[in-house]
């Protein structure tokens, strides 16, 4: 009854129903993987997207041709890309290096900084909290976005980190989660997250595009055949209000 009571009292906006919103990945191909479908719908319904990538990709080989700045740069022109094709105008690429020794901290203040500058309604990240995510800069980056979630809102914080704007958005949305508790219908919209795979040759081949694919498509027909939406992309959402000192926000 108290769950039932707070979720009355405090519910959550339905991400497609917000006009602005910013997709931040670790890497410049994880947004896509995770996301594509939801960033379509959106760009077709005429909100405002932008991507945002943490770090530059360059390890992402076993090329050792290919490695270093090398593939940094052939992997923003990648992004740029897939963007194009998903209807996305701004990509901001950060200045980190992809497995590089920067900290959850120095990454959460320049997201911090963006956020500010775009200011979206929605800030979509990968979730840091699932038991089965081990890798690095995945994990960095959600925890990033969690410690800007607390700077960007406040001007005094926002000064010592010489920015002069600040932002408060309505929702954080974590995807490659766990416990979804916000859906998008993507049924039609499916076939552009292969799509935007394939503009990523640096990474996938054919058979590892499908491969995803499927992984997603069992996993969007798994996540909407109770609620009966057909296929979707599920994200753990959550409003300013259950990120601090609200431990009942995690049980829906």
């Amino acid at each position: 009854m108290f769950t039932f009571l707070l979720k009355r009292l405090l519910p959550l906006p339905k991400l497609e129903s917000l006009e602005s919103h910013l997709f931040i990945g670790p890497h410049p191909d994880d947004v896509e993987v995770a996301c594509a479908p939801t960033v379509k719908k959106l760009v077709e319904a005429g909100r405002r997207v932008a991507f945002l990538v943490a770090t530059d990709g360059r390890m992402g080989t076993d090329d050792p041709a290919l490695r270093g700045e090398k593939l940094a740069l052939l992997r923003r022109e990648e992004a740029r890309a897939s963007a194009a094709l998903l209807g996305v105008k701004e990509v901001i690429f950060l200045p980190f290096e992809d497995a590089g020794r920067y900290t959850a901290d120095d990454l959460a203040r320049a997201v911090a900084r963006e956020i500010a500058r775009v200011k979206p309604d929605a800030v979509f990240a990968p979730d840091p909290d699932v038991v089965c995510e081990f890798h690095g800069d995945h994990l960095k980056t959600g925890q990033a976005v969690k410690l800007a979630s607390c700077m960007v809102p406040f001007a005094s914080v926002m000064e010592s980190l010489g920015c002069a704007e600040r932002h408060a958005p309505k929702v954080y949305a974590f995807y490659n989660t766990d416990r979804p508790n916000s859906f998008v219908r993507i049924g039609k919209y499916f076939r552009f997250r292969e799509e935007a795979l394939r503009c990523h040759k640096s990474q996938f081949n054919e058979r590892e595009v499908k491969t995803i694919a499927l992984y997603y498509k069992l996993r969007s027909v798994r996540l909407g055949l109770f609620r009966k939406f057909g296929l979707c992309d599920g994200y753990r959402a959550l409003t300013p209000a259950r990120t601090h000192c609200f431990p009942e926000a995690s049980r829906w």
